[in-house]
């Protein structure tokens, strides 16, 4: 979550109601997989960077008993996370800029940064981010992302559909994302970064074992591609 698109006038309350079932049943469960959540030998705290109104950072809490710090510069989301997602294990915090100054090197024993550098233009905003998390985090925990899978811009899927048909997009193209869920619609201003892009991300800025995965839909009424992108490594 930003504040760049959340300022340009989305709704904040419109975005929560609205959610996207298709990244519950395909991106999370890949994500939590791909960082080893639920094995008995990870350890947290977890961080939750771009967090929005919490629903993710509220359910490794409640599922796994983790810890859980979700940080966001949207007030409005954090205000929303604070009201609808606390639990005992998840704290909420607003910043202003990447660096969660509260909180030391080597604080984390994982990162998440969901549906995030999908809508930050600029490549120094990527950068400052993920090295902002590699900070954080210890050596050797992990660190996974999700966006919307560039290979499937302007594929319709049930719930979304990311760019527009017969559009080919460059690096830090301007890319609108439609989600469509119980008669509502959503639009939101997203940037198109290409599967290289996000991965030399991760290994330039000192990550290792950098990989992506790419989750196809099981329902057969979905398209045969896969609409999201997972790329996943360790600090």
């Amino acid at each position: 979550m930003t504040a760049a698109w959340w300022s340009a006038g989305t709704s904040v309350e419109a975005y929560t109601a609205l959610g996207n079932p298709l990244e519950w049943q395909l991106a999370y469960p890949e994500l939590f997989e791909r960082m080893g959540f639920g094995n008995p030998l990870f350890e947290g705290p977890v961080l939750d960077y771009g967090c929005g109104p919490g629903k993710v950072a509220a359910h490794l809490a409640e599922r796994y008993g983790y810890d859980v710090v979700g940080c966001d510069v949207s007030t409005e989301m954090i205000a929303l996370a604070k009201r609808d997602n606390a639990t005992p294990r998840t704290t909420f915090t607003s910043i202003t800029k990447p660096v969660l100054e509260e909180y030391p090197s080597e604080y984390f024993g994982a990162a998440i940064c969901t549906f995030v550098l999908c809508v930050l233009g600029m490549p120094k905003q990527h950068v400052d981010l993920v090295r902002e998390v590699r900070r954080l985090l210890r050596p050797g925990a992990p660190f996974g992302l999700i966006v919307p899978h560039p290979d499937s811009s302007g594929v319709q899927f049930s719930t979304c559909r990311s760019g527009d048909p017969d559009v080919t997009y460059h690096a830090g193209d301007p890319m609108t994302t439609r989600l469509t869920a119980g008669g509502t619609d959503l639009t939101i201003q997203d940037f198109f970064w290409p599967t290289e892009w996000y991965r030399s991300l991760l290994e330039d800025n000192g990550f290792s074992s950098v990989t992506a995965y790419a989750p196809l839909p099981k329902d057969p009424a979905e398209p045969d591609r896969a609409p999201f992108l997972i790329v996943a490594g360790r600090r």
